[in-house]
């Protein structure tokens, strides 16, 4: 049977109720193989998966928990460990069936309706079925839940009386049977089919020692996860490798590599080790050398604009940066420009593979256009003007050359990853700039990846007072531009939470909240469109390249195709290794 898909046009307007249809489940799913396009029901498939793919990743915190992880490469695990009810296709412009076989959405756009294909089978062998769509949803509710995804949540009828312990019974997602979940949502707005679409985790497993008011139990598996999805995790070895084999209890077709080895290389060897062949992918790679090494050893590199980008935080809570003027003049004098002209240009074409821009939005969102990017404020670097900027807001430079006001020292604490290609460039930049030539104080501490994901993400109140800027990088994987609510509405400041700026603008939260009720794109635009000039005018977050991003892989790897809002991930689904 035909899958019939749903356009994410389509699906986010809700203008209609709609029905979509997936392949028919088999009989008996503990037993019964799923069936592959051309062969019949019963057959044994025609091909094995076969092979290993050697992924070279730089850092990993070995957190797999779909409720809890932060990091990307974390991500990558759980992306290859779990499912969801639908997927966005090749394009990032439909959604299409997953563990859902059909949906149907309410003309009001509160309910949604999906019928369950009967043929999940969890890793562990339990048959996955709606109530582990029910028990994800009321972990995410928990009172207890301090995890960065209660978002997918908040929205759903009963949540605030489930939350705030009024009542046991949470109304916000159903089961009908085994194989028929309905989430039911307080206001029809355009972001709640996306919200359905969490990871699935089992109760049998993580249920285990869960009770309402207590989600200490799931948070301690997060190093062993199950789940439905193509691969499973044999082994994980901290700061070495991690290794997936594929998940046999696995419905569907495609997924025709045995074994996934993601392990851990540096940036500064890491093309030297695709060469000859210790890995056979490097996703996401920026620098022009090495693209060049790989296309001249005809190495395979898929080419796309990337959705995220590097960028730097501010801290907005606390030291000096929590003030607008100091923020604006350090923006002023960090000459992105510059770096991203020097670090991105090929020096064989003279192409620059990456960009500037002055909003936190994705390259690929829908509410980026020429008309608000001529709108917003041009930060290009101007130190001037951010001496100006400091001195009017009185901080002058004192008898020791560095900035004061009223007693206290324009003084920065920076944290910084080691070792790191791009921050190697970064911070002597901010010490000529910055120190050198604007007067600040630059303190830099260089903290391992995990200390610095405590720092910021997961037990950031407690170290809002160590640090002022850090740098990282991002993947935003949605076109609609609510997916940064999580990184500017004050609601998600605190520890295990995503606002790592600690931004707090009460007519930004006021505007997000507005805008993801409006269904109808077009009309959203301008509400968007008010908060990318807020955070152009108050700077809580810089992006310092908009890049594109190369997927270099060895040539052995065949059919395997990457995009904006398709990572390499999902591209295993149609990938080959032909030894």
């Amino acid at each position: 049977m035909t899958k019939k898909r749903i356009s994410l046009l389509l699906a986010l307007t809700l203008a209609m109720s709609v029905v979509f249809t997936a392949c028919a489940p088999t009989e008996d799913p503990a037993e019964t193989p799923a069936e592959t396009p051309g062969q019949e029901q019963g057959e044994e498939p025609s091909e094995e998966p076969t092979g290993t793919l050697k992924v070279g990743i730089t850092e990993a915190s070995g957190n797999f928990n779909p409720l809890y992880y932060s990091s990307a490469y974390d991500g990558y695990v759980v992306d290859l460990i779990f499912q969801s009810l639908a997927t966005l296709n090749y394009e990032g412009t439909e959604y299409i069936p997953s563990v859902a076989k059909d949906w149907d959405i309410s003309e009001d756009g509160k309910t949604i309706t999906f019928n369950l294909r009967e043929d999940i089978v969890f890793s562990d062998g339990t048959p996955l079925t709606a109530n582990d769509v029910v028990f994800t949803y009321k972990v995410l509710a928990d009172p207890s839940y301090d995890g960065r995804y209660g978002t997918l949540v908040q929205d759903l009828e009963g949540y605030e009386e489930y939350f705030n312990k009024e009542t046991e019974e949470f109304k916000g997602v159903v089961a009908d049977g085994d194989y028929k979940v309905t989430f039911n949502f307080a206001v029809g707005y355009r972001t709640n089919f996306a919200n359905a679409m969490m990871s699935i985790m089992p109760e049998s497993y993580y249920g285990e020692g869960f009770t309402y008011g207590d989600t200490t139990s799931l948070s301690e598996k997060s190093a062993a996860p199950v789940g439905s999805g193509p691969y499973k995790l044999e082994n994980y070895t901290e700061a070495q490798f991690i290794f997936l084999t594929r998940n046999m209890e696995f419905a569907d077709d495609g997924y025709m590599i045995k074994e996934i080895l993601m392990q851990f290389v540096d940036q500064s060897t890491d093309i030297v080790q695709l060469m000859s062949e210790e890995v056979d992918l490097l996703n996401g790679v920026i620098e022009p050398a090495k693209i060049k090494e790989a296309r001249d050893g005809n190495y395979g590199a898929n080419e796309y604009p990337r959705s995220g980008y590097g960028y730097i935080n501010f801290n907005t809570e606390a030291g000096p940066t929590k003030e607008v003027a100091v923020r604006q003049a350090l923006t002023y004098a960090f000459d992105t420009e510059g770096f991203v002209n020097s670090f991105y240009k090929d020096e064989e074409t003279g192409i620059v593979l990456a960009s500037n821009q002055n909003h936190p939005f994705s390259q690929v969102s829908w509410v980026i256009d020429d008309a608000l990017v001529s709108e917003l404020t041009d930060y290009s670097y101007d130190i001037e003007k951010a001496k100006s900027i400091l001195e009017e807001a009185g901080w002058m430079l004192n008898s020791d050359g560095v900035r004061e006001k009223d007693g206290q020292l324009l003084e920065l604490n920076i944290a910084a990853m080691p070792d790191h290609n791009i921050l190697s460039v970064l911070i002597p930049m901010w010490e000529k700039a910055w120190n050198e030539e604007l007067g600040v104080k630059l303190n830099v501490a260089y903290l391992e990846f995990n200390t610095m994901l405590d720092y910021v993400i997961y037990d950031s109140d407690n170290n809002v007072d160590k640090w002022s800027v850090f740098f990282l990088a991002t993947s935003i994987t949605s076109p609609d531009p609510d997916s940064l609510y999580n990184e500017f509405h004050s609601s998600q400041i605190g520890s295990n939470k995503d606002n790592t700026a600690r931004y707090n603008n009460p007519e930004v939260d006021k505007l997000f909240d507005e805008a993801k009720s409006i269904l109808d794109v077009e009309e959203a635009k301008p509400v968007y469109a008010k908060i990318a000039k807020i955070l152009n005018d108050e700077v809580p977050k810089v992006v310092v390249y908009a890049n594109t991003y190369f997927d270099l892989y060895n040539p052995k790897l065949t059919d395997f195709k990457t995009a904006s809002l398709y990572n390499w991930t999902k591209a295993l689904k149609d990938a080959r290794i032909v030894e």
